[in-house]
């Protein structure tokens, strides 16, 4: 199993609600154009791609579900391994062409890799490329922002907006099905792949993760913190639960206690003190 990780180089900047409501009031675009300005001058944004790698076992060693997309895993435990870097190194030239039509899936692959057993991937293979021929259209993945930089021939026909046909120059284009004795395209050999296939031997079941352990890292976070950034932390937790109900204030209250008890702590005396003004 394998985490990916893309870091920026440039570093991580982030504004304190105060200077989030004083930019944001004059303008909302200033992430945007900050990334645009910043490329038009050369200095070019970079991002550095690192994995992280897990044997493909049950790992009881942990104390939650490596699977579950609510907890990271230690470092410590899976270093991180650079494996390329990203760089912006121009502007778009023609914003919907490059970038309201680019579409990305994680079911879209390429030779090599494979799917983890994790629901919340093995659901979205489907459904961005699903959301993509329904928000771009049919044949989304022949427009040039899309397509594959080398020549790809399919057997695929017709749809919305096909504007040309994947065959190669030896393949007879009247051919759209394989296998065929009038000189169609003819699939690839499969290369032999490099990892183990995965031996499964169990029910295949709906039910809740038993590993959750739902608090320990959300604790383990809110301690790695600067006391300014606790405290702002706090203040946007204040002002966000201030004006519900006191239900769910105290149901909130439950869970960042469980987190570190002075994180819940923290929380409740700034809703009383709101309370009171």
């Amino acid at each position: 199993m394998i985490k990916y990780h893309w870091e920026p180089l440039q570093g991580v900047k982030n504004l304190t609600q105060e200077e989030a409501n004083r930019i944001q009031a004059q303008n909302f675009n200033h992430a945007t154009q900050d990334l645009y300005e910043a490329i038009l001058v050369g200095n070019f944004p970079e991002w550095e791609l690192s994995v992280q790698i897990m044997s493909d076992q049950e790992h009881p060693e942990l104390d939650f579900d490596p699977l579950d997309d609510t907890k990271i895993w230690p470092k410590e435990q899976f270093p991180w391994l650079t494996v390329g870097k990203m760089t912006l190194n121009r502007n778009p030239s023609n914003f919907f062409a490059e970038v309201e039509q680019a579409a990305f899936g994680p079911g879209v692959l390429v030779d090599g890799l494979d799917f983890s057993d994790d629901k919340m991937l093995v659901g979205r293979t489907f459904s961005y490329s699903d959301t993509q021929r329904y928000r771009i259209g049919a044949n989304y993945l022949q427009l040039p922002i899309n397509a594959p930089k080398n020549h790809v021939a399919t057997n695929q026909r017709d749809g919305h907006m096909t504007y040309h046909i994947d065959v190669s120059k030896e393949a007879n284009a009247h051919i759209n099905y394989e296998p065929s004795s009038l000189n169609g395209l003819i699939e690839a050999p499969q290369k032999e792949i490099d990892y183990e296939p995965t031996y499964v031997a169990a029910k295949i079941v709906r039910q809740t993760i038993d590993r959750t352990n739902n608090y320990a890292q959300a604790g383990e976070l809110y301690r790695s913190f600067e006391d300014w950034e606790r405290s702002e932390l706090i203040s946007n937790f204040v002002s966000a639960l201030a004006p519900i109900a006191k239900f769910t204030q105290d149901k909130m209250i439950e869970h960042f206690t469980k987190c570190d008890a002075d994180y819940g702590r923290r929380v409740a005396e700034g809703l009383r003190q709101k309370a009171i003004l």
